[in-house]
């Protein structure tokens, strides 16, 4: 009797010990599957904080270029005052893209390998029998894994990522293309301050007018999520 006593609690304890280490496993997976995600994440932040230095140095050239010009006038000063406007309002803009982006890739990548994942663990259950398979182990990183696929698979439609970064790096060239034409305003390309005449004068307050107009109306920040790409049949309360 008191073996039958040691041996039911043995197997209580076993038992206890089997389901810990089961919640245990798949605590460990998902930890894995989050550090995986943001290093992976980090790694495509670096290239693309590569790739941004890149547009920094061509803004910076095109800075000291315009700088260098010593013209004085009261239109060449609110130009230059344009300028810089328009460089403190446009860099969000190329970090939005640049998060977007980094993000991107990494839902991509995520996506493919827990899908090619999922299938094959998918093959190997099925030729057993959900209902006769008796590994948990395997069980569970299916169903990991397909959530998984499922999960990145989904939020890159929802954040619109590829909207996003087309639209936020569609503004970032459209103020580089207002800063061009501050640049050759200041040049006197077009021989506004040259002539200095008062119709001259006028068409060049008409030109620095029209840059204002377009900071005006342009720098509200894109940002933009579409929950309708959430498919009907994962969606909540529906």
């Amino acid at each position: 009797m008191a073996n039958k006593i040691k041996l039911s609690i043995f197997k209580k304890a076993l038992k206890k010990d089997l389901n810990l280490i089961k919640i245990m496993f798949v605590f460990i997976m998902f930890s894995m599957i989050i550090i995986s995600f943001y290093g992976t994440n980090n790694f495509f932040k670096n290239q693309s904080e590569q790739l941004k230095s890149s547009f920094k140095i061509k803004d910076s050239f095109l800075e000291k270029t315009l700088y260098s010009i010593k013209s004085e006038t009261k239109e060449s000063i609110q130009l230059k005052e344009q300028f810089e406007i328009i460089s403190n309002i446009k860099e969000p803009y190329l970090v939005t893209a640049e998060k977007y982006s980094s993000f991107n890739y990494t839902f991509s990548i995520f996506f493919t390998i827990f899908s090619i994942l999922s299938g094959i663990l998918g093959f190997i259950i099925l030729q057993n029998g959900w209902s006769n398979l008796k590994n948990f182990y395997l069980k569970a990183s299916f169903l990991i894994s397909f959530f998984c696929s499922t999960l990145f698979g989904v939020l890159p439609n929802v954040l619109g990522n590829e909207e996003n970064i087309k639209n936020n790096l569609s503004k970032y060239n459209f103020y580089n293309g207002l800063q061009l034409d501050i640049y050759s305003l200041i040049s006197d390309n077009k021989g506004y301050l040259k002539r200095n005449t008062p119709n001259s004068i006028d068409s060049l307050n008409r030109e620095i007018l029209s840059i204002t107009k377009n900071i005006k109306e342009n720098q509200d920040l894109y940002f933009n999520v579409y929950i309708d790409q959430v498919p009907k049949e994962i969606k909540p309360f529906e």
